[in-house]
């Protein structure tokens, strides 16, 4: 049921999914986690990193420790606006550890994150090992959502170029919201499969028909 879905914590939304487009698909509301979409929008739209992650639990303390979030990490006693670290890849993902894009962030968007993460891997069945895709809704106005690539000082990556690999395509859903992805570069028409398949929106748990390409 999960497989063909979005899991959507709200109704407008941004999706990255180069790779998996038909793989379940969890989105975070940048309005309430602007730092995490901040630093997930670097890694894939800066950095190239795969929106497309395997879910890899199992393996997540290790991979964290490889990144500039291991403990103790860059932002501890930091005040509380960048008072944790985050990373992306996830350290829960098999593409997570070394040269994952962290950023300091509120406690609060960093356990709201854990949260929804938590919550999509249980509701969409995803276990260890299956592929899922990286979404945001109201990502208007920040700065590496809207392909700005210019480092303001909190993002933080070892040995890794800058580059933007992400083409921008906007699709429509049946009650009329516009969905904006990121398609990669060089791969033209690859999420023309999104069209027909279902958006899930988690807190209404209803799920809308992607209906054409704008």
């Amino acid at each position: 049921m999960f497989g063909r879905s979005t899991f959507v914590p709200a109704l407008a939304l941004c999706v990255a999914a180069p790779l998996g487009v038909l793989s379940a698909t969890l989105t975070f509301d940048c309005a309430k986690v602007p730092n995490i979409c901040s630093n997930d929008c670097y890694a894939i739209q800066c950095l190239g990193k795969p929106s497309t992650l395997h879910r890899d639990s199992a393996n997540a303390s290790t991979r964290r420790q490889q990144t500039a979030c291991q403990s103790p990490n860059r932002c501890s006693g930091n005040p509380t606006d960048s008072n944790s670290c985050d990373e992306y890849p996830y350290a829960s993902s098999i593409e997570g550890g070394a040269g994952s894009a962290t950023r300091c962030v509120p406690s609060a968007e960093n356990s709201s994150q854990g949260g929804s993460l938590s919550s999509f891997y249980r509701s969409a069945g995803v276990a260890d090992g299956d592929a899922y895709n990286v979404a945001f809704k109201g990502s208007s106005g920040l700065q590496y959502c809207s392909g700005s690539c210019t480092n303001s000082g909190n993002e933080l990556v070892k040995r890794y170029p800058v580059a933007t690999q992400y083409n921008r395509r906007e699709f429509e859903t049946e009650d009329g919201e516009t969905i904006l992805m990121f398609e990669p570069v060089g791969q033209r028409g690859l999420l023309d499969s999104v069209v027909g398949t279902d958006a899930f929106l988690g807190d209404e748990e209803r799920s809308v028909k992607i209906v054409k390409a704008l």
